[in-house]
């Protein structure tokens, strides 16, 4: 927003504002205060070297048509000009909202440029450490990503780091860690049969949700893990992994248990289900029952049987 201020060289206008004589008329403690005035109403940047009264400016110029500016190649004649076409005026630079989203969409495409270049899991760990786009990065102590390249028919994705994950870098860890042990074995797997992966590499400070932009930064390389892995299934345990690859709206208790499918450019569609985070069972035990549910579909599933 620019300043409004009347020209103050002319007395008449500046006794119409309740002030008169130049700027050499004033002391320090008025010209502060006329300052804190404008920064209250939102004045904060200078525009050129006198002040404007934009009100009178608008009334006097509200029916003139705005000037267009022609094009003119150096050293073109009167006549070439003429006949040149008339182009807009220049555009006003971007506001601090449009230089964020400028900012943010060359963020997802470094993110989906680093994720294609890899071939491979290993590559796709050294892209992901390259990659310092992400806020969560500056808060966090570990990249928490499987680096290990496993064939698996099943690949889960959870939600967020915690605390654990983000200390022992891994992406799941201590009781999360133990009681997901438990359920693959209930179904007759282990950890070492599928591939694991969170739906941001980085722990949120506080173990707060992350925001939709952490999610998105991160999905590029999510879905270069899929692309490598190829598994048959996707669980998606928690919430934050649901929005992040299904839906952004979606809810938990709408939506698991029910299958579904995700697509990929050049892949075939694979099934999709979606359950509660181990961490999630740990807070609220009533709903292992549905959890057992939901694991005996995909029980079914890989061995092509229904469950009883």
């Amino acid at each position: 927003m620019s300043s409004d201020l009347p020209n103050q060289d002319e007395d008449t206008k500046g006794n119409e504002y309740g002030y008169a004589g130049t700027l050499d008329d004033w002391s320090r403690d008025e010209l502060l205060a006329a300052l804190e005035w404008q920064h209250a109403f939102g004045v904060d940047e200078a525009i050129g070297p006198t002040a404007l009264d934009s009100y009178s400016f608008a009334l006097t110029h509200q029916n003139t048509p705005r000037p267009m500016i022609s094009a003119q190649t150096p050293g073109a004649s009167d006549s070439q000009t003429s006949n040149t076409a008339a182009v807009a005026p220049a555009t006003k630079p971007p506001t601090t909202a449009g230089r964020a989203l400028q900012s943010f969409q060359r963020t997802l495409t470094e993110a989906d440029q680093l994720a294609r270049s890899a071939t491979s899991i290993p590559e796709l760990a050294e892209a992901l450490g390259k990659f310092e786009g992400c806020s969560l990065q500056k808060t966090a102590i570990s990249t928490v990503f499987e680096a290990k390249a496993v064939p698996a028919r099943l690949m889960i994705v959870l939600g967020a780091p915690r605390a654990e994950e983000d200390r022992e870098g891994t992406t799941v860890a201590g009781q999360n860690r133990t009681l997901l042990t438990n359920m693959l074995k209930s179904i007759g797997l282990s950890l070492e049969d599928v591939y694991l992966t969170s739906s941001v590499f980085w722990r949120p400070p506080g173990d707060k949700k992350p925001t939709a932009n952490d999610l998105a930064c991160c999905k590029p390389f999510i879905e270069k893990q899929i692309e490598l892995i190829q598994p048959e299934i996707l669980l998606v345990m928690g919430e934050t992994a649901l929005r992040s690859l299904i839906d952004p709206d979606a809810s938990l208790l709408r939506q698991r248990g029910k299958w579904g499918t995700y697509s990929l450019s050049g892949m075939s569609a694979i099934k999709s289900l979606a359950t509660f985070a181990p961490h999630m069972l740990l807070n609220t035990p009533r709903q292992k029952a549905l959890a057992w549910h939901d694991l005996r579909l995909v029980k079914a599933a890989l061995s092509s049987e229904k469950p009883h």
